[in-house]
C-alpha cells in the first residue's frame, strides 16, 4: 500500500515538475522591460533662450549666427554603457502628433530651410564610464533666409543595447524603452505667424490593416499649429445614410509638415468576435472643420466634450473621390474584421450558361440527326 502511494506521488511530482517546466519556459520567453533609465540628459540653456522656465532650447538667434549648444549626460549605472545621440527635424505622424523622428518621412513640400542641414552633432555613439558624467556639444547654425516663423527639431539620446541586454542565455529578452528627447527651436525674431492648413488629397486605404478613409492635411507655415481639433464627416454620395465621422480633438502639427487624418471605416484594435461591414465603392463627399490654437477670446467656437471651447482659428474643406470597385476588393479582402464574399459575376454566368445550352442543344441536333440516319 505504502509503495502504491509512493508511486502515485512519484508520478503526480513529475508531473508537477514538467508543468514548473513549462511554465517557466513560457515566462523566460518574455520581454522583461527596464523599470529605469540608466542615465539622464540635462541641456544647459545658453543666454539667448527665450524663455529660461523650459525644459528645451528655444532660442533667439541672428541670420548665420552659429552657436554650441551643451548636454550634460550622467550615467547612473555601475557599468560603462553607450548613448547614441541623434537628431531630427520635427514632423508630424499619422496620429496627429508632432514628434521628433524624421525616419522614412519625405521632407514635405513647403519646407524651405531644413534644421538638419545646420546643425551638427559631435559623434553618434558616446560612451559613459560608471557614474560619471560625459559633456557633448552640438553645433548649430541660423540660415539667412529663415527670417520669419521657426525652425525646430530634436535631438535624442537612447541606450544602446548590448548583447547581454538583447539576450540572457536563459532566453530573457530586456528591452530599456528609455529615449530622452530635447526640443530645439530657433528663430530670428518672435513674431507670431499664423499656421496654413490645406487639404490635400483623400482616399481610402488601410492603417494596422483596418479600411480607412484619410485626408491629408498640411501645415505649410512655420509654425506649430497647436490644439487642433478636427471633425470629419465621408458620405457616399449616391447614398447619404452611408456615412462615417470622426473628431480628433487634441492634435498638434509640426511647422511646415503634413500627415494623414484618418477616419475608421472598419472596427479599429480588438475586434471581440464584431465584424465590420465590407467598404462599398462609388463616390464619396468628405467635409471637414478644423480648429487651432485655443483662447478665451477667440473668434471660433465648438464644443469639446460637452464643454464650449473657443479658437482662434478655422478652417472647411471639402473634397470628392471615388473609390473603384477593384479597390474596395482588394481592401475588404485584407481587413481581417471584415467578412468578406466575393461579388457574384452575373454576366460570367450567364456567358457559361448560354455555352452550355448552345452545347446541348448541339448535343441534341447531332443526336436526333444520328437516330434518324439509322433508321434509313
Amino acid at each position: 500500500m505504502i509503495e502504491k502511494k509512493n508511486s502515485v506521488y512519484n508520478i503526480l511530482g513529475k508531473i508537477g515538475l514538467v508543468l514548473v517546466l513549462v511554465f517557466s519556459l513560457c515566462y523566460c520567453s518574455k520581454n522583461i522591460y527596464a523599470s529605469s533609465s540608466n542615465f539622464n540628459v540635462n541641456p544647459v540653456t545658453p543666454e539667448n533662450q527665450i524663455d529660461k522656465s523650459l525644459g528645451y532650447f528655444n532660442l533667439l538667434m541672428n541670420p548665420e549666427a552659429e552657436q554650441n549648444l551643451t548636454f550634460n549626460l550622467n550615467n547612473t549605472t555601475s557599468k560603462s554603457i553607450t548613448v547614441d545621440m541623434s537628431f531630427s527635424r520635427s514632423t508630424t505622424n499619422d496620429n496627429g502628433l508632432a514628434i521628433y523622428d524624421s525616419a522614412g518621412k519625405t521632407k514635405d513640400s513647403s519646407l524651405q530651410y531644413n534644421i538638419e542641414d545646420y546643425v551638427e552633432i559631435p559623434k553618434k555613439e558616446i560612451t559613459i564610464s560608471a557614474h560619471s558624467q560625459v559633456t557633448v556639444t552640438a553645433k548649430i547654425k541660423m540660415p539667412q533666409g529663415a527670417n520669419s516663423g521657426v525652425l525646430a527639431g530634436g535631438f535624442s539620446f537612447k541606450e544602446k543595447k548590448s548583447k547581454n541586454q538583447e539576450s540572457t542565455s536563459k532566453g530573457v529578452s530586456i528591452t530599456n524603452e528609455y529615449r530622452y528627447v530635447i526640443a530645439l527651436v530657433i528663430q530670428q525674431d518672435t513674431q507670431k505667424v499664423s499656421p496654413q492648413l490645406k487639404m490635400n488629397e483623400a482616399k481610402a486605404t488601410q492603417v494596422n490593416s483596418r479600411n480607412v478613409f484619410t485626408a491629408n492635411l498640411q501645415n505649410m507655415s512655420p509654425t506649430y499649429l497647436q490644439d487642433m481639433n478636427a471633425k470629419a464627416t465621408v458620405k457616399n454620395v449616391n447614398n447619404p445614410e452611408l456615412k462615417y465621422s470622426f473628431e480628433n480633438s487634441d492634435m498638434k502639427m509640426a511647422p511646415n509638415s503634413n500627415f494623414n487624418f484618418a477616419i475608421p471605416v472598419s472596427i479599429q484594435g480588438n475586434m471581440k468576435d464584431q465584424t465590420s461591414k465590407a467598404l462599398e465603392p462609388g463616390e464619396y463627399h468628405l467635409t471637414m472643420t478644423v480648429y487651432g490654437v485655443k483662447n478665451t477670446n477667440g473668434t471660433y467656437e465648438t464644443t469639446v466634450d460637452g464643454k464650449a471651447v473657443k479658437y482662434e482659428y478655422k478652417w472647411e474643406f471639402e473634397k470628392e473621390f471615388e473609390i473603384a470597385e477593384e479597390k474596395a476588393q482588394k481592401l475588404n479582402q485584407s481587413d481581417p474584421t471584415v467578412h468578406y464574399k466575393e461579388p457574384i459575376n452575373w454576366l460570367m454566368i450567364i456567358g457559361i450558361a448560354l455555352i452550355l445550352i448552345i452545347l446541348l442543344l448541339i448535343f441534341l441536333i447531332f443526336s436526333r440527326k444520328r437516330n434518324k440516319d439509322s433508321h434509313q
